[in-house]
């Protein structure tokens, strides 16, 4: 896809959609660990589905959270190995005394609110002053749908994937940015099925041996740090000694075989039109395409390197394309109609938009915009890692 057709497809289509039929690594039918939710079960609820009679169990494998997450820690490791440059927020608690254990940079690609998340909010800049309250913080918190130039000056993916001042100075009455890009992961036609077993202990140590009876015979400097952070340490198996069986009567959830699994990714073209760019002394309808340009192609890079990275999702759940499957996008109600891209075209796509958008005139931040953790704030975390390592010690 070249830039103009992006920038005409923007314009015109109702979207961007790609469909990829995928399979499990270990073969068709194989079984697969879907995420758990609360209680330990798996996200499963009837769907419709074209090529069946009715509804079928459909599990859902990668939830649309999720993958946007994995395509914004993509974004952000290509950003930080200077392949592009897309306006970012970052908090460094680099520096930051009494630590246990090193945080690091939080950015908006990270943070669970993106740009509009406390851990910004509780940020300051060089000179001390709290995000929210200096000029790039304050006009981000006062932009809407019908002025985002803003928080495209400094978050644009907090524009892609959706955000809203909820918790910060402006009381929740923030302006709500819809997601704009969503992609799931969803296991179609599914069996549950059940497990149990047995943790086999090469030692064999007598389930009947008390190792707090042991310590006041012998002295042993690990199990007395063991017992400061276990609440029984009667058994071998209550410090990780002995076989041990697992599961109930019924068995525990075993995982799903399915038909099939289905990634779906789309990219609502009309819910990038409504939010519009001006700029003062050019024409609101050519930048506004521009910057809408941009953040479909974050969009489709986002996307393109999920593709490539593959799908291991999480233990024993590892996907394929099945075979003879193309990557290919389809456009919905006009524009380019079909086409494929890969990394590299996503790429350049987005690096051509870029330059695009900045020679009309839209405000975009070459550099990070940097902040470190506010005294109070860093208090905060130093002070709760130290009580939780505490806490492990008494237990």
């Amino acid at each position: 896809m070249r830039y103009e057709e992006l920038l005409n497809t923007t314009r015109t289509a109702a979207g961007l959609r790609l469909r990829l039929r995928l399979q499990p690594m270990y073969g068709e039918g194989e079984i697969l660990f879907p995420c758990t939710v609360a209680g330990g079960g798996y996200l499963t609820s009837p769907r419709r589905i074209p090529g069946y009679d009715g509804a079928v169990m459909c599990t859902i494998l990668d939830s649309v959270q999720s993958q946007a997450n994995r395509m914004e820690e993509r974004l952000l490791a290509d950003i930080r190995e200077g392949k592009f440059h897309v306006p970012h927020v970052e908090t460094d608690f680099t520096g930051v005394e009494g630590l246990q254990k090193e945080v690091g940079k939080i950015t908006c690609f990270d943070a669970p609110h993106r740009v509009f998340d406390a851990i910004l909010r509780d940020s300051v800049d060089a000179a001390g002053k709290h995000f929210p309250f200096t000029d790039e913080g304050a006009a981000a918190i006062r932009a809407n749908s019908g002025n985002a130039s803003p928080l495209f000056r400094i978050s644009p993916a907090s524009l892609l994937f959706g955000s809203w001042d909820s918790t910060g100075v402006s009381g929740g009455l923030g302006e709500k940015y819809t997601r704009c890009v969503v992609s799931e992961i969803v296991a179609v036609d599914v069996q549950e099925g059940v497990r149990g077993g047995t943790r086999v202990d090469p030692l064999n140590a007598d389930k009947n041996q008390s190792p707090a009876k042991i310590l006041k015979e012998a002295s042993d400097e690990m199990w007395e740090a063991l017992k400061k952070s276990r609440k029984k340490f009667d058994k071998p198996s209550e410090i990780n000694h002995s076989s041990v069986p697992w599961g109930n009567d019924e068995g525990t959830h075993g995982g799903i075989t399915c038909a099939y699994i289905q990634q779906s990714t789309t990219i609502s073209l009309a819910a990038l039109r409504r939010l519009r760019f001006p700029v003062e002394g050019k024409v609101e309808g050519e930048t506004s395409a521009r910057a809408q340009a941009v953040l479909a192609a974050i969009a489709l890079h986002g996307a393109a390197m999920n593709t490539e990275a593959g799908w291991h999702l999480r233990s024993r759940c590892d996907l394929i394309l099945e075979a003879g499957q193309k990557v290919e996008w389809e456009s919905l109600g006009g524009g380019a109609g079909n086409f494929e891209l890969d990394v590299e075209g996503s790429r350049s796509l987005l690096l051509e938009a870029i330059s695009e958008a900045k020679a009309a005139g839209l405000p975009w931040n070459d550099e990070p915009t940097r902040l470190r953790p506010s005294p109070a704030f860093a208090q905060l975390v130093v002070q709760s890692q130290k009580a939780r390592m505490e806490s492990a010690e008494g237990e």
